[in-house]
This record gives structure tokens, C-alpha cells and sequence, in this order.
């Protein structure tokens, strides 16, 4: 089996936190940014990246704000993180005038975007269309949360320019299971997926995964503190593939998309 300190690792998919307040874990929580950051050393992982995740008025833009700026000192804090940001479907001007302030920022991640926790809207709607084909224009790319199938064919019909990353691969079964995004992903250049969540638990998923969509299109992702990094990070290395498969996968196809 592989070993984590033979690999440079950026988990891609974090929910860092500034105060315990912000931690989304189900049992338990990380104290605050030194102890989350703490964690992520703990797993081996090199880089982590994400959205910080609060509810508040999802009819009051500032929040949005609110949660970027928090990402924005995370990441003058910790050199090793790397903000994601969010935007709002019904604050179309203000979301693109805050994708500007970011890409100006350095910022080139935006979410995991979470439309049900933050009431953002759905992927499909005019408004997040529109701030798609702006996130497209000033390079960026989304890390989106659990996409339907009805959403996923008109993202990619109607902002093939974009690339997404979608969450969670999902399991097996379901009539927008596993198998069907494997195969929608290995359809679609622009598309890819990270593998927080649901199915890396089975038996050689992502074994599987690399011979649907090859290594290339997976990313290592673990969903901090919702999901526990290192069970993560210990079920990718004990996976059954090449050292170049897992170097993509843990940090290879991140760093190329993101023009690391």
C-alpha cells in the first residue's frame, strides 16, 4: 500500500472554520482554525482548499460576503489553504462584482457550492448561468455540491467553456447513482469529480473509477469535518492503482486545473 508521505496531497474539498461556530461536524468539532489546520497536518495532507460554510439570511448578499472574507483571512493565516468562495443566484450583480474582488485576490476556487445549506439557488437558474459564463471568463473554476441530472446536461449545454468539479460521487442504485455520473464524467471533458462523500468506502471504487474515467479526471477530496480526512486519505492510498494514477488523483489533476 501507498504511504502518504510518499505524495504531495491537496485535499480539494474542506470546510475550514475561523471559530467552532462554523464547524458543520457531526459529532464533535474542530476548535477553531489552528485546531482545524492541526487536523489536516495530522492526515499527512499538504494543501487543503474549500468553502467556509455558515448559515445566515439567504436573502441578504452580505453573508455571502461574510463567508468569503472569513476565507479570505484563513488564507493569510494558513499559506496552506486555499480559499473557495461562494455566490448568490439571486444577487447576480453582486455575486459578479465579488468574483472580480477574488480573482483580483488571488482567488481562483469557487464553493464547494452548497445551494440547499446557503439558499444560493439551484445550479440550472438564470442567475447562476450567468455567474457561471462570469467564473469561465476570469478562469475560475466551481467545486459544486451533489448535481442533479437535469442540472448537470444543461451546465454542460449551456457553459461548456466552464470547468466543474462536482462533489460527492454518490452511491449505486439510484436512478442518478454512481454509474451514471462515472459515465458523465468520462463523457465530458470539462467535467470532473472529487471523491469526498459517499463510495470511496466500496471495495475498489476508485480502481473502478480509473478505468470509467480515467485517473485524469478524479480528485481527492474528503469533505472536512463533515467526513473524516484520514479514513479518507488511508482508503485512496489502499486503493489498487499505478503511483502516477495516485499522484494525479491526490494532487496532480487539482494543481493542473487550478494552473498551480
Amino acid at each position: 500500500m501507498f504511504k502518504a508521505e510518499d505524495f504531495e496531497i491537496i485535499d480539494m474539498h474542506v470546510h475550514p472554520i475561523e471559530t467552532a461556530a462554523q464547524s458543520i461536524s457531526r459529532f464533535g468539532s474542530v476548535k477553531d482554525a489552528d485546531d482545524f489546520d492541526a487536523e489536516m497536518r495530522r492526515a499527512g495532507v499538504s494543501q487543503y482548499a474549500g468553502s467556509v460554510l455558515q448559515k445566515g439570511d439567504p436573502d441578504d448578499f452580505k453573508w455571502i460576503a461574510h463567508l468569503n472574507r472569513i476565507a479570505l483571512r484563513l488564507r493569510d493565516r494558513f499559506p496552506r489553504y486555499i480559499p473557495g468562495i461562494h455566490v448568490h443566484g439571486k444577487f447576480v450583480e453582486e455575486s459578479c462584482a465579488e468574483l472580480h474582488a477574488m480573482k483580483a485576490e488571488g482567488v481562483k476556487l469557487v464553493g464547494e457550492l452548497v445551494p440547499y445549506y446557503l439558499g444560493t439557488g439551484a445550479f440550472d437558474t438564470p442567475g447562476m448561468l450567468t455567474l457561471f459564463h462570469e467564473m469561465a471568463k476570469l478562469g475560475m473554476i466551481a467545486n459544486l455540491h451533489h448535481v442533479s441530472r437535469e442540472e448537470a446536461e444543461i451546465l454542460v449545454r449551456e457553459v461548456p467553456e466552464m470547468t466543474f468539479i462536482f462533489a460527492h460521487p454518490g452511491e449505486a442504485g439510484a436512478e442518478w447513482g454512481v454509474d451514471q455520473r462515472m459515465q458523465f464524467v468520462a463523457e465530458h471533458e470539462n467535467i470532473y469529480m472529487d471523491i469526498s462523500g459517499t463510495g470511496l468506502f466500496r471495495w475498489d471504487f476508485i480502481s473502478h473509477f480509473v478505468e470509467v474515467c480515467g485517473a485524469e479526471k478524479i480528485l481527492f477530496g474528503s469533505d472536512m469535518p463533515v467526513c473524516n480526512v484520514g479514513m479518507n486519505l488511508y482508503g485512496t492510498l489502499f486503493s489498487r492503482i499505478n503511483r502516477e494514477a495516485m499522484q494525479l488523483i491526490l494532487a496532480g489533476n487539482f494543481k493542473r486545473i487550478m494552473g498551480m
